[in-house]
């Protein structure tokens, strides 16, 4: 099975319920869907938002959640550029990554992330999930690219940071590498900004 499009939903809800409106929404899931991740905000984003994101083969159903306990809900859909097929269920960190590009550098954008995983998840504990382009322009017109990706900790994120010295007791052979196509990735980008959450248990 191939989940081609991604459903990413914030669900503001009512002061410190995010834990139980989160719970809730796991346990249930999204009927013709696969439950990538409902995730709780740890830093960058309220801690009155939960987000639950869901995959799709064909076009995804919308967003209906009763919960009384939900203000408001905010959907985007994604087309699946790479990976974004397992759903995330270990302990740690997850980073939502954002990327402003212009449209025609899209493509560019996706080959140089996927080539320089490849060095970097054998040097680091990161793990990316996925990556997809927002069906949606920006207000720039710019186009929108999300990747999540899975920490075991944030000093974990921290040492995977390419721009950094090199962490010291840690040993990374190809850092020049995925450094390297990091940087280039870095010079095609408009703007970029990250959140960082951990799943809802």
């Amino acid at each position: 099975m191939s989940y081609r499009v991604l459903r990413f939903d914030e669900l503001t809800v009512e002061r410190n319920r995010g834990e139980e409106v989160a719970r809730t929404i796991k346990a249930n899931g999204a009927e013709g869907s696969q439950t990538l991740g409902v995730w709780l905000p740890m830093i960058g984003v309220s801690t009155n938002v939960v987000s639950v994101i869901t995959n799709w083969t064909g076009e995804p159903a919308r967003a209906d959640y009763k919960d009384e306990k939900i203000v408001s809900v905010r959907s985007r859909l994604f087309d699946t550029l790479a990976r974004g097929q397992v759903p995330c269920t270990a302990d740690g960190i997850y980073t939502h990554r954002w990327f402003m590009v212009t449209p025609d550098n899209v493509q560019t954008l996706t080959d140089t992330s996927v080539e320089a995983w490849k060095s970097m998840e054998a040097d680091t504990d990161a793990r990316i999930s996925g990556f997809w382009l927002d069906r949606e322009r920006n207000a720039n017109g710019e186009a929108v690219v999300l990747m999540i990706v899975y920490y075991p900790s944030l000093a974990a994120w921290d040492a995977s940071r390419y721009w950094k010295p090199l962490p010291a007791g840690q040993v990374q052979p190809n850092r020049n590498v995925w450094a390297g196509l990091f940087a280039q990735r870095r010079d095609i980008l408009m703007d970029s900004w990250v959140s960082v959450h951990r799943l809802a248990k």
